[in-house]
């Protein structure tokens, strides 16, 4: 059985996507940590599917008052790619 993964898949990783200082895309993982290392591989799978330049460059980790922890995961995949790998979705339907 083999996966297809496509860049569009990319928009279905994390919690939260946002766009740093830098124009790159940090992806958010909150709460879960069983799953996020699932997450984490297919993350620097899709990150390949834009080349080999991109990856995840740094990882940090926020605890809140409840010891809920969010991850955020630093990329440099640069925001106008993820982006235009989301609107592929719309166009295919």
């Amino acid at each position: 059985m083999s996966i297809k993964l496509l860049k569009s898949d990319i928009h279905r990783i994390g919690d939260t996507v946002y766009q740093n200082d830098k124009g790159n895309c940090v992806f958010v993982f909150d709460g879960n940590l069983d799953a996020f290392g699932i997450q984490y591989i297919i993350l620097r799978s899709l990150l390949l599917l834009f080349g080999d330049d991109y990856r995840i460059v740094s990882e940090d980790e926020y605890w809140d008052e409840k010891d809920q922890v969010s991850i955020y995961l630093f990329t440099n995949l640069p925001w106008e790619l993820f982006v235009k790998a989301g609107q592929e979705d719309t166009e295919e339907e």
